[in-house]
């Protein structure tokens, strides 16, 4: 990935040079009618980001914050395809200790990209950090694993997209007030479901 975006990088440099070279020669000036710059700052942009918009609340548990020791994760399932990839799901949030959360997809909590998702929930607890090397340097992969404090209840997309509070339509600007109060008290727990996250490592 680092090496093709600096190809891209490389590719855009060109772009640009051709551009104001082009600019020069022709005797005009860069930004002679207002356009020119634009173009530039559009070539210099690369490629598109999808848009995001802020996605952001608070998470109670009867009530409660979540359990201390533990690590409650919301996710968001696309609509179109609740299949949970291999790689483990996309947008994923984690709550603070008192149960607020904030998506981020380029910047600290600018959000999720625009869309139409199925909202899950997995409380999980972390067994210890395991190190591994990622491009010749040292890191830590933390790993978080069940069983799911919230009984398998609410981590399923199948399940939740029956429920009309967890299907949410994120369009910008977004909102920054969700609020999820999850009921786990004598509630009989589920197996959990082919597509439900039990298990998360980042």
């Amino acid at each position: 990935m680092l090496r093709t975006a600096g190809r891209t990088s490389a590719g855009l440099g060109l772009v640009v040079l051709g551009l104001i070279t082009a600019g020069a020669l022709s005797g005009c000036p860069a930004n002679s009618h207002g356009t020119r710059e634009d173009e530039l700052q559009q070539a210099a942009k690369g490629a598109k980001l999808a848009p995001a918009a802020k996605v952001s609340g608070h998470v109670s548990i009867d009530g409660q914050a979540p359990e201390k020791g533990t690590v409650l994760f919301v996710i968001l399932n696309d609509a179109a395809n609740l299949t949970l990839p291999k790689a483990g799901p996309a947008h994923v949030a984690a709550c603070d200790a008192e149960g607020n959360f904030a998506f981020t997809s380029y910047v600290k909590g600018d959000g999720a990209p625009v869309g139409k998702y199925v909202v899950t929930f997995a409380q999980l607890h972390q067994p210890g950090a395991k190190g591994r090397h990622s491009m010749g340097r040292g890191g830590f992969n933390r790993e978080y694993v069940g069983p799911d404090g919230l009984k398998n209840l609410y981590n399923d997309p199948e399940k939740n997209k029956a429920e009309k509070d967890f299907n949410i339509e994120v369009a910008e600007p977004g909102k920054t007030d969700y609020e999820f109060n999850l009921q786990i008290a004598g509630k009989t727990g589920l197996a959990a479901a082919p597509n439900a996250v039990t298990h998360m490592e980042n």
